[in-house]
């Protein structure tokens, strides 16, 4: 059954926008004065919204279809798609964050994913016996910026502490630590992310920003490396929360509701079990949006100027195709009444292919949820008088992998099953659709790739498809042999496979498969759309989102140079912009 979006009555309307194309003005919009002649860039990540989703859900608006983007259909009448962005290598969520705030690569920005390892760090004083660190042992730590950061997070002393979903904040002791100026001191997540980012350059131009992802670490980290503090106004919302309240009153006064609910904290659910529950956590955000495009804080408590740059990610679509409701489908609960046999998971119907996908009832509901989020920011835009002066940016940090269903093959760990029967002794294995290995010792480099390729050559338990390491895996990024956090070797598995046994989930991301990389990127403009310019523009050729970072500041007046990702990197402008 498509669940109905509880968006779709404050947004704006879908019929509305889409007539752009058609009468070429938006309704209410034509004649609109900005209220100052400062410019702004809203930022939108919709994780995991293929290129070929965006063209897909735009014929299902045209048509009438469930599944339709209206909003951003119409939207794209008055700016610039590009139909071959390409995310980072790897498509984790924390580099594909660090290449449209920084447009930086792992190699500059040394951030390989949230769960990662370096080879000079040492574990957080939280996650000791003692609750001290003093960097005395041997060096070599995970290096984990996610949830298990936030204040409340399970430690070694307390490991049934909470984090909430609202008001979430940071805590040091669970910090990575290393030996700085001859000291040992946490690492605070905007100085392990090596450069500088669009916040830094704006902040020390003057301007107000504002940022609302995931965990509250990621606001945090793209304040750039020794601007701590460059964004101005980050929102912090944690996904990962141990509670699930039925309900809570967000920034806006607005009651937000979660229907698989967990409030106690000893069910087996969180936010990302329903879609559901994931629209209304990103309600939470759009509003903090809402908030600050209506001259407030996030937070609603005090005034403030509309952010230079400010935006958020969405998680909606992201679980909407990779989720296997825990509930209806009879996974975890088999006696449960609303077990549904007949239930179809997330993502896209079989006879999908990465160019033409096939929106699952489940993944309808989660893009129209989307699209009417976003519209309802648009419109936002045009009553308090600032469209005019607004680049709107809609892409996506990563997609997700396999868009044609029959490709799945879930095996759990197996590349880390061949590694350890081979008397291989990783030091961290980071996998999802793709492996990333940094061994205790790096003298056993070649023996780990040897027993890999013996395996692809063989039955292939893991389902290889290739695997980076020496002198391949220095040319994209650096060496692991001179940079600590370069793992040893990165295995690529045969396109569709995830490295998990999870149930809950169908699709997953993190690897260089097309699937996981082929973006959606439009840029708008809200002066055509002020004006009822309809201006549209189509780049055929390939971008990376790494372009965005630049494109920011140049739309913004400042000077992308200032960028460490431009300056060491040679980063480009996005063609058009």
């Amino acid at each position: 059954m498509r669940r109905p979006s509880r968006l779709k009555s404050i947004a704006m309307g879908g019929a509305a926008i889409a007539a752009l194309t058609s009468a070429g003005a938006l309704p209410g919009i034509a004649g609109a004065t900005p209220a100052s002649t400062t410019k702004h860039v809203l930022l939108i990540s919709v994780d995991g919204l293929h290129a070929s989703d965006l063209a897909t859900c735009e014929a299902n608006a045209a048509a009438g279809r469930p599944g339709g983007c209206s909003n951003l259909a119409g939207l794209a009448g008055y700016g610039t798609t590009y139909t071959n962005a390409i995310t980072s290598k790897p498509s984790d969520s924390a580099p594909g964050t660090m290449a449209l705030l920084t447009g930086g690569d792992p190699r500059l920005t040394g951030v390989y994913y949230d769960d990662s390892y370096d080879r000079t760090m040492y574990a957080p004083a939280a996650q000791t016996a003692t609750g001290i660190q003093d960097c005395s042992g041997p060096a070599g730590a995970e290096t984990q910026f996610a949830e298990n950061v936030d204040t409340g997070a399970p430690t070694f002393s307390n490991p049934n502490g909470t984090r909430p979903i609202m008001n979430a904040s940071l805590d040091p002791a669970q910090f990575p630590y290393a030996k700085v100026n001859g000291k040992c001191q946490p690492v605070s997540p905007n100085d392990f992310l090596r450069t500088n980012s669009v916040f830094s350059v704006a902040s020390q131009a003057g301007l107000w920003t504002a940022w609302a992802d995931k965990h509250p670490v990621y606001n945090q980290e793209v304040s750039g490396n020794g601007t701590p503090n460059s964004v101005s106004d980050p929102f912090n919302t944690e996904i990962n929360a141990d509670f699930v309240p039925s309900s809570v009153v967000d920034t806006r006064g607005n009651t937000v509701t979660f229907p698989l609910d967990n409030p106690d904290g000893t069910g087996p659910y969180f936010i990302t079990d329903s879609v559901a529950d994931t629209e209304s956590y990103d309600q939470i955000k759009v509003d903090a949006i809402l908030n600050e495009i209506d001259g407030w804080n996030s937070a609603h408590t005090k005034q403030a100027p509309v952010p230079a740059i400010f935006g958020m990610n969405f998680q909606t679509v992201s679980v909407g195709q990779k989720l296997v409701d825990p509930t209806v489908s009879c996974v975890r609960t088999p006696s449960n009444p609303a077990c549904n046999q007949n239930y179809v998971p997330g993502g896209y119907e079989p006879g999908s292919t990465s160019d033409q996908p096939i929106f699952t009832p489940q993944m309808d509901g989660a893009v129209q949820s989307v699209d009417n989020a976003i519209g309802t920011m648009v419109n936002e835009l045009r009553n308090q008088g600032v469209l005019g002066s607004t680049k709107i940016i809609v892409t996506a940090k990563h997609g997700q992998s396999p868009i044609d269903p029959s490709q799945l093959h879930k095996i759990g760990h197996a590349e880390t099953k061949v590694l350890t029967n081979a008397g291989v002794d990783p030091a961290l294995v980071t996998d999802d659709d793709i492996a990333l290995v940094w061994l205790k010792n790096q003298s056993q480099t070649n023996q780990a790739v040897q027993a890999l390729q013996a395996d692809k050559a063989g039955s292939n338990t893991a389902r290889i498809d290739y695997v980076l390491s020496g002198p391949q895996l220095a040319a994209q990024f650096n060496s692991p042999t001179q940079d600590p956090r370069t793992p040893d070797l990165i295995v690529q598995p045969i396109a569709g496979t995830i490295y998990s046994g999870s149930a809950g989930k169908v699709m997953e991301h993190g690897g260089f498969s097309m699937d996981d990389t082929h973006v959606a990127m439009l840029v708008i403009d809200g002066a055509n759309l002020v004006k009822g310019n309809a201006v549209t523009s189509t780049v055929t050729s390939q971008v990376r989102t790494y372009q965005v970072a630049p494109t920011i500041l140049s739309l913004l007046g400042l000077n992308p140079n200032k960028l460490d990702s431009v300056r060491i990197e040679g980063v480009k402008v996005l063609p058009g912009q």
